[in-house]
């Protein structure tokens, strides 16, 4: 055992693996599934086609039909909650409680007594199950000409449906309110009058003249801005491929793995959740790199080396870690997601080196100007434990006008590093790499130098004037409540390190030298004598006796991050920050330089796809699709926006030949099969238009429980 450092000697087993085959032994038809469902124990049959059947997925209602006895129904229905619960080891699970409480919202408002139907079982109550309360919502009662209809609107965040979208339902029967599909049911199932036997034109008129444009549009598409032809009232698939997913968002590819992720760490690495900022210290800074674009930096460090343990095999030491980053907005939409594992080995003379040293990684996401908040999650594999924090952070803008500071860091080390990789290191600038010290307060004894370092922020557009000239640089610091003996030291910074994004770091060594043991509070001040404007920073710090806070420290980092950078998935998530602060130019211009440097990127392709059919440049979008073919990867939507596109461009058997494909390497898919008859329908194959016609209808309509 190593002094500081836990090393333990195990064989790592596939826990994914044993968990598969112990939970899936065979797989059950669908007439065996509700077989085996009807000879469950009430409490479990009504847990499993009543409680749970809009959220659990086909493999779990499976899994769980094959179990035996009682304590086994008893033990996966723990693990179901737990893989779902936000906050595992808490007294509480949130979505389990938030899960209930829907459930008992639809069963109160949505029950039909007329045909017997509890709310749950409601085309309302399951969207109301499965997508929560609305953020809005319209009622329309029933008209002379026109059904009743209720409008919701959603604004989800969840990666599978779009950022904003509506759902409609149409009052068939008095109370009875059904699910409404643009495509299948059309504005003539909404109109009652004459006018419905004129066709869908004379509907959308009749609802345009009574209800207004915006809800006559609606019943065209269901996402706003998609593109709608309102001269002849036709209706895409988009609509009934959000309403496909959000019928069966369980088994969603994008569901699946936000489910997998979660259960990995509550099931196959049991871990242990520490409360945050007790075990796991976090600082987190926004700098900017050479082009002028903010990166997030951060670290997670470990308070004690004694949290930490790595594993030996034969005579090799070895660490294997996870770090999981969610970005979200601060209202709690889902940005994007970094998923991180390291797992190298340890020689015996760096196992010396780093005993000892509290463990950390030092990392980086691209952020566009704005507030989030961010969720991270560090995972030692082999010690099976985890430690979770969340921060709110700020980034800010570029200075239009004038100049700014980052906060001001204290740091171990700076080191020049290799120029081949010094722009995508961690807390990197200019050349110079920094160790920065994460703790709740930074002490160090008399005569130990405090180090710090900052970047101003310049506007790029400034920087091409700053030959010759200067900015001064002052740091004050002395004793909290003490107004003598402060000192004063003066720098001259040369602007002309200034990069062509408008960055310097900035770094100062003080020393503390004939200091007393104290409080102290260092002041930071930049000015420009050319305009007279100035920018500030601030620093507390204490000088103790005893031991100092700082230390050596044992930080990693992704040595992935040039391929990251390289191969454009950095422009990509930069885009997708950029797009939920609905700054699309912004985007744009990220998701471009994320194809250029990755052709193969299919979700920088599938945002431009998405912009681009939204502005009806029909044009652009078959470009852009040129080169590809579909994979099991490509999303349905774009799928169905690039066939659409050929069409409307005059290439319809380019448009089959799209469909054909996806119907071959994607999952069974209604809207496939319906768009693919309308191709061939307009290619005058009659037969075959309606054959498929006739699958697209039965995937439509059949239960995606299924």
């Amino acid at each position: 055992m190593l002094a500081g450092l836990r090393v333990s000697i195990r064989r790592i087993i596939p826990v994914a693996t044993l968990i598969l085959a112990m939970v899936l032994p065979f797989v059950l038809t669908t007439s065996a599934l509700a077989d085996a469902a009807d000879k469950l124990a009430p409490r479990y049959r009504t847990w499993l086609k009543e409680e749970v059947t809009w959220i659990i997925t086909r493999d779990e209602k499976n899994a769980f039909l094959n179990l035996k006895s009682d304590a086994e129904h008893e033990s996966f229905m723990t693990r179901f909650w737990e893989a779902r619960n936000p906050t595992p080891g808490a007294p509480s699970n949130p979505y389990k409680d938030e899960h209930y409480k829907r459930l008992d919202y639809a069963n109160d408002h949505f029950s039909t007594y007329r045909n017997g139907n509890n709310g749950w079982q409601t085309d309302m109550g399951h969207v109301y199950v499965t997508l929560g309360a609305p953020q809005q919502k319209a009622r329309y009662v029933a008209q002379s000409e026109i059904r009743g209809m209720e409008i919701w609107f959603y604004s989800t965040g969840h990666p599978a449906l779009p950022p904003n979208f509506y759902v409609v339902f149409w009052e068939k029967n008095l109370g009875d309110f059904r699910l409404y599909s643009p495509f299948m049911d059309g504005p003539t199932k909404l109109v009652t009058s004459y006018r419905a036997e004129n066709g869908r034109v004379a509907a959308f008129k009749e609802i345009d003249r009574v209800l207004g444009r915006e809800v006559a549009v609606t019943t065209l598409n269901l996402i706003p801005g998609n593109p709608v032809n309102i001269n002849d009232a036709s209706s895409d698939l988009s609509s009934d491929l959000l309403l496909g997913n959000i019928k069966d968002l369980a088994n969603l590819p994008a569901s699946l793995e936000q489910l997998n992720l979660r259960r990995s760490l509550n099931e196959s690495v049991s871990h242990l959740v520490v409360i945050p900022g007790e075990s796991l210290n976090v600082l987190t800074l926004p700098l900017r790199d050479s082009q002028g674009e903010p990166r997030l930096h951060y670290v997670l460090r470990l308070s004690s080396p004694s949290d930490f343990a790595v594993a030996q095999s034969d005579d090799r030491y070895y660490y294997n870690v996870q770090v999981i980053t969610r970005v979200l907005t601060p209202d709690g939409k889902v940005v994007l997601t970094q998923d991180k594992k390291l797992a190298h080995y340890i020689s015996k003379d760096d196992i010396e080196n780093v005993k000892g040293r509290p463990f950390g990684y030092e990392g980086w996401v691209p952020l566009a100007p704005g507030k989030y908040k961010i969720e991270f999650t560090l995972t030692n594999l082999l010690a099976r434990t985890s430690y979770t924090a969340e921060r709110e952070v700020a980034v800010p803008g570029s200075p239009a006008d004038t100049f700014m500071l980052t906060e001001v860091i204290p740091f171990t080390k700076a080191e020049v590093v290799d120029p081949a990789i010094a722009a995508v290191l961690p807390f990197s600038s200019g050349g110079v790499k920094f160790t920065p010290f994460v703790g709740k307060e930074l002490a160090l004894v008399p005569g130990q130098e405090l180090r710090v370092f900052y970047q101003i922020w310049h506007s790029p557009s400034a920087t091409e004037t700053l030959a010759g000239k200067t900015l001064k640089a002052d740091y004050a610091f002395g004793r909290l409540g003490f107004t003598a003996g402060t000192q004063l030291v003066h720098d001259d910074v040369s602007k002309e390190q200034f990069d062509r994004g408008g960055s310097m770091v900035n770094g100062k060594k003080l020393s503390t030298v004939d200091m007393v043991p104290g409080n102290y509070r260092m002041a930071v001040t930049v000015s420009d004598p050319e305009t007279q404007k100035k920018a500030f920073g601030a620093l507390t710090f204490t000088l103790v006796n005893e031991s100092p806070s700082i230390s050596d420290v044992w930080d990693v980092y992704d040595e992935d991050l040039p391929s990251y950078v390289s191969k454009g998935q950095a422009d990509y998530e930069l885009g997708l920050s950029y797009l939920a602060r609905e700054e699309m130019p912004r985007a744009l211009n990220c998701f471009q330089n994320a194809l250029r440097k990755n052709p193969k990127h299919d979700g920088a392709r599938a945002r431009l796809v998405d912009y681009y059919f939204r502005q009806q440049a029909y044009d652009k979008v078959v470009e852009l699709f040129a080169q590809s073919t579909v994979t099991i990867q490509t999303e349905d939507q774009t799928i169905l926006s690039v066939a659409d596109s050929l069409d409307k461009t005059g290439n319809t058997k380019k448009a089959v030949d799209v469909m054909e494909s996806a119907i071959t390497v994607k999952p069974a898919n209604g809207p496939f099969y319906l768009a693919l008859s309308g191709y061939y329908t307009r290619l005058g194959n009659a037969k075959k238009a309606e054959e498929l016609e006739k699958k697209g209808k039965s995937l439509m309509t059949a239960s995606p429980s299924s």
